[in-house]
């Protein structure tokens, strides 16, 4: 038997209907409130633009003074990547991790490093450095400037973003490099190692015994060098020296790549592994700085 409703019967049915289908539609999403106001449901967690950067040490808090970098004959350079920090203070090299989250950051209380004793006062701007880097809790960033800021908000180590020196053009000298025995050597007492190269495409300096000269090819941050030759002075002083040269030689005919870090060049093999590693000379010159490859 058919049934039908009265007109009244039926509004009241869709009137039920219609309720039922709105209450099991869930809420809006409403964004988390933050001091600044709603966050936005499609909004990215930011980045802090000073990491992959390297960063030149410029003055750390030492007591109640902010006291200016020396230059302790080693690249006081650092970077901080992916949560890693890793550089030097002007004597060993140091690593660590630490934690960013917005403008908040801390560093791991207890940072490894290499044991290098170096005279002073680079050990003593080495040890103040690392106890102002445990003492931060949160950075400000410049154009070209770094700040980290302890609990109260004064600075406790602040940085200047690195301009690194041009690869042409610039007179290098030889700190260490590979004797081809997996070992980095220091270039011997009494002689001095050097590398220059041209805008024409050729290279040369002292091995620390004869002169050298060669071709080499920059492809961004690949370098390659050619074979190398040299004057054929006899060099019985100091004792080594012309090993020295056969080893530097062959070091420069493994170099694929390089880099620069303020006054710093290394090179390296095609495993990525230093072959050789320079500063700027003393008193040289050197042109307009160029960009980091």
């Amino acid at each position: 038997m058919r049934t039908v409703l009265s007109p009244v019967l039926s509004a009241l049915v869709l009137t039920a209907v219609l309720s039922s289908a709105v209450a099991q539609e869930p809420p809006p999403a409403v964004p988390p409130e933050t001091p600044n106001g709603p966050v936005e449901a499609d909004a990215e967690p930011a980045t802090a633009t000073f990491e992959g950067i390297p960063w030149q040490l410029a003055a750390f808090r030492s007591g109640d003074e902010l006291t200016p970098a020396i230059d302790a004959g080693r690249a006081a350079v650092f970077r901080f990547e992916d949560g890693r920090l890793s550089g030097s203070a002007g004597c060993n090299r140091l690593f660590g991790g630490y934690q960013l989250n917005g403008d908040a950051l801390n560093f791991e209380r207890n940072m490894g490093g290499t044991m290098m004793a170096c005279p002073e006062p680079s050990m003593e701007q080495e040890r103040l450095v690392m106890e102002a880097l445990a003492a931060v809790t949160s950075f400000r960033q410049g154009d070209d400037s770094l700040e980290l800021l302890d609990v109260e908000g004064v600075v406790a180590v602040r940085f200047a973003i690195l301009k690194p020196t041009p690869l042409i053009g610039t007179r290098w000298q030889l700190t260490t490099f590979n004797n081809g025995r997996q070992a980095l050597v220091s270039a011997l007492a009494g002689t001095e190692i050097t590398l220059e190269l041209n805008e024409n495409g050729t290279l040369g300096g002292s091995d620390g015994c004869n002169r050298y000269m060669s071709g080499f090819v920059v492809e961004g941050d690949r370098l390659t060098i050619g074979p190398i030759a040299t004057t054929r002075k006899a060099c019985p002083r100091p004792e080594g020296a012309s090993q020295q040269a056969i080893e530097y030689a062959a070091a420069l005919g493994t170099v694929t790549g390089y880099r620069i870090e303020g006054q710093e060049l290394t090179l390296t093999d095609a495993d990525g592994n230093k072959a050789t590693l320079f500063r700027v000379a003393e008193g040289a010159a050197t042109p307009g700085a160029s960009e980091e490859p």
